[in-house]
């Protein structure tokens, strides 16, 4: 998916910006060749403002003008590069300046413009060039003619080419500008984004645990959000894992129990079937607790209350099958009627591991007490056995830490003892027991 999206994302981007680029670039040539056009008419509108003396000889040569001032004699007409004509309204020529004859100009009146409000460019068939500006203005009656001043556009073409020449070099040459930039922003723009890609996929090949926290503010949402994701992921997977050993090693008692019934020939037909039976049926309501656990966590297990009493003697019967050999007695110091608020199965996960507990690493006796106080139970199941040195009283209860390195096993049911006290904000520790063994204490708050 990723190597679809990025590609498409970025030339979106890449193009999108680009455009943006070239439209606003083109519109700023368009209107700088506007006003460079602008400013060269000005300039020889300007110029023909100052050759209006050479245009009122030419006219006073001709003895189309009587009454002139005696300074226009003293112009030399011929000075000047500015060409007069004369048109009717058929567009006829009617008179044309001798500068406007040696130019060979020919009908010009045919060529021009009906109206020219402002100095326009015109050119003629003939390829020629030429600013025209109407000097004349249309009167009511009579017949009217256009004075028409005229003066060689080759100069103003050639200009204007040179500067649409020098337009494009430097427009071409601020978008190859503009796109280096962008391209080079883009580049250090998608770095978060790559550095992102790089770190998932190290996760993906178990090199990292997380996002790092310095991404920018736009992607610190997106970084939060994956590192949570993946925390979930994680714990998720961790659940799953635990919750296998766990089964693993509760279902390993039950097994015990059932190949013990299977062994002995002296449990008649009918009572061995109905303890089997409560093996398998024990068994597949582990199955199911550990399955519940695995996908919702231990918060999120139904607390409810569960009597005591038949659970430990469900137990007593399953672990002296187990252990036949030492004949414990299991002595019960509660009230036969007590509840305790802790959902079934999770009592029975916890008592299933601490009474096997107590079993192996008892000589003969395993106690169960219960103290009953006004905001909570205190709960104690202890043995004769050899008990748990200090300094591993604390790591006991760690996954996969074990006191006992001589009997095989995993260090899985304390830690599982552990985390189903604490799920119910109780405690639970390991003390010296009134017996000289290992007394593990639970402490359960009633609300």
């Amino acid at each position: 998916m990723k190597r679809i999206i990025q590609p498409r994302l970025r030339r979106r981007v890449l193009v999108t910006s680009v455009a943006i680029i070239v439209l606003i670039t083109s519109a700023l040539a368009g209107v700088i060749n506007q006003l460079y056009s602008q400013s060269y008419m000005a300039a020889y509108s300007s110029e023909l403002v100052a050759q209006m003396p050479m245009v009122v000889a030419q006219l006073n040569r001709a003895g189309l003008i009587k009454d002139v001032d005696k300074w226009i004699d003293s112009v030399d007409p011929s000075d000047t590069d500015y060409m007069s004509v004369v048109c009717d309204k058929t567009d006829h020529t009617i008179w044309l300046s001798e500068e406007a004859k040696e130019a060979n100009i020919g009908n010009i009146c045919s060529e021009l413009p009906d109206s020219i409000p402002v100095p326009t460019l015109v050119e003629t068939k003939e390829g020629e060039n030429y600013i025209a500006y109407n000097m004349s203005q249309e009167r009511e009656g009579g017949s009217v003619y256009q004075l028409v001043v005229l003066r060689s556009g080759d100069s103003y073409v050639s200009s204007l080419n040179q500067l649409h020449k020098r337009t494009t070099f430097y427009l071409g040459l601020f978008v190859l500008i503009a796109i280096a930039f962008l391209i080079a922003a883009f580049h250090w723009s998608f770095q978060p984004l790559r550095k992102m890609a790089s770190q998932l996929d190290q996760m993906t090949d178990s090199k990292r645990d997380k996002l790092d926290d310095d991404f920018p503010m736009e992607l610190q949402d997106v970084t939060l959000a994956l590192n949570r994701l993946i925390e979930i992921s994680n714990a998720q997977k961790g659940r799953y894992r635990h919750a296998m050993d766990d089964l693993a090693h509760s279902l390993k008692t039950r097994l015990a129990a059932t190949n013990a019934l299977l062994d002995d020939k002296d449990i008649p037909r009918f009572e061995l079937n109905q303890r089997v039976m409560e093996q398998i049926s024990q068994m597949d309501e582990l199955v199911q607790y550990q399955l519940k656990r695995a996908m919702m966590g231990q918060q999120g297990l139904q607390k409810d209350k569960t009597e005591l009493k038949p659970l430990t003697d469900s137990f007593s019967r399953l672990l002296s099958k187990v252990y036949n050999e030492k004949n414990v007695a299991l002595r019960c110091f509660f009230n036969d009627k007590l509840t305790l608020p802790v959902n079934r199965s999770d009592l029975m996960e916890l008592l299933g591991n601490l009474l096997e507990n107590a079993y192996r690493f008892c000589i003969t006796e395993v106690r169960v007490i219960v103290q009953e106080k006004p905001d909570r139970y205190i709960i104690i199941i202890e043995d004769d056995g050899p008990g748990v040195p200090e300094e591993m009283r604390e790591a006991i209860f760690q996954r996969g830490v074990r006191a006992d390195q001589l009997n095989p096993g995993q260090g899985i049911g304390l830690s599982v003892c552990h985390e189903i006290v604490m799920s119910y904000k109780g405690t639970i520790h390991v003390k010296t027991a009134s017996i000289e063994g290992a007394a593990f204490v639970i402490e359960l708050p009633k609300h």
